[in-house]
């Protein structure tokens, strides 16, 4: 088992990196504050500026899921959802953000999963998806160790937990 997690994720490298490049565009101070921090002994970052991934093939429903919050990731951090198969359909619905997207086979969308509610619509075929996450537990770890504070710039406050 361990020998074809290698060999995935050597063979995504390409693929992380692109992830990555997103997130630095994107939020280029979390990207930068989170690859400043060493990482627990024993881990390695494997998906580029994230440190674990899920590889969905649809759960129950293969085309389908449920209305959901990733909560076990960090409430201030980033995933990166890129979507995979040979579907029709199956469109991500952001529900906070009142948003329906369109996603082709190997776009990617960068959004704050641990706080905004989605799911998808019914897909034609075989839809899939990789996710890019950190969990909470690695950015707790960082405050304690490090002192780390994620501060976010938001609209109409002045102070918050993250910034971008």
């Amino acid at each position: 088992m361990k020998e074809q997690a290698d060999d995935f994720f050597q063979t995504k490298k390409k693929l992380f990196d692109h992830m990555s490049g997103l997130l630095g565009s994107v939020v280029p101070g979390v990207f930068r504050q989170f690859q400043m921090y060493p990482l627990p002994e024993g881990l390695e970052r494997l998906c580029g500026a994230w440190l674990g991934c899920v590889v969905n093939k649809g759960g129950n429903d293969p085309n389908q899921t449920n209305i959901h919050r990733d909560a076990s990731e960090a409430l201030y951090g980033y995933s990166c959802l890129v979507s995979c198969g040979n579907y029709t359909g199956g469109e991500l619905i952001l529900y906070e953000l009142e948003t329906i997207l369109e996603l082709k086979v190997g776009d990617m969308i960068l959004f704050p999963d641990a706080i905004i509610h989605h799911s998808n619509k019914e897909a034609q075929g075989s839809r899939g998806s990789v996710v890019a996450f950190t969990q909470e537990n690695v950015y707790n770890y960082w405050n304690r160790e490090y002192n780390m504070i994620l501060r976010r710039k938001m609209r109409g406050k002045s102070k918050s937990k993250v910034e971008g």
